[in-house]
């Protein structure tokens, strides 16, 4: 009887975690949205709106995290980025626009690191999902050549904080 009471807890444990990460991940109501609050997701830059071919911006920012904050019906966009390496050439993402709101980036050295954040307020709250893909300009600055193209940035793994 013992035993069965051991799986029997085991079984609901695991049921719950799985259920509150659902719930955590999407603090959403029906429609999908992200509820007000605030939020981390995994960040990728494409080339296509379908997502399936990456941005030469992409390693500036794949392996950092975007911070959302929703307040009601307005979000906040925080997307953090970092030096990258073309050809041998150092570079950085140096401009990004999205809504037509134009962003040049904030810099932060810590130990001689250098990231970047571009900060984007007042944004519309309902593009911000689960796998949402937000349609920008952005600017990749290695050496001395700017390139600007449209850019496709999608967030995944939207997690409450």
């Amino acid at each position: 009887m013992k035993k069965f009471f051991k799986k029997l807890t085991a079984a609901v444990a695991a049921a719950t975690m799985v259920m509150a990460m659902g719930v955590t991940v999407f603090a959403a109501g029906e429609s999908g949205k992200l509820a007000s609050g605030t939020y981390t997701a995994n960040q990728n830059l494409y080339k296509n709106e379908a997502c399936t071919n990456p941005s030469m911006g992409d390693k500036a920012l794949n392996d950092m995290k975007a911070d959302i904050t929703i307040r009601g019906s307005k979000a906040d966009l925080v997307v953090h980025t970092h030096e990258i390496t073309y050809l041998g050439l150092t570079g950085h993402l140096g401009e990004m626009a999205i809504n037509g709101d134009v962003q040049e980036p904030d810099r932060i050295t810590t130990d001689g690191v250098t990231d970047y954040t571009f900060t984007f307020t007042g944004l519309d709250a309902s593009m911000f999902y689960e796998g949402c893909v937000i349609t920008g300009q952005f600017t990749t600055y290695v050496g001395n050549m700017p390139m600007k193209a449209t850019g496709y940035l999608k967030l995944i793994n939207v997690m409450a904080k």
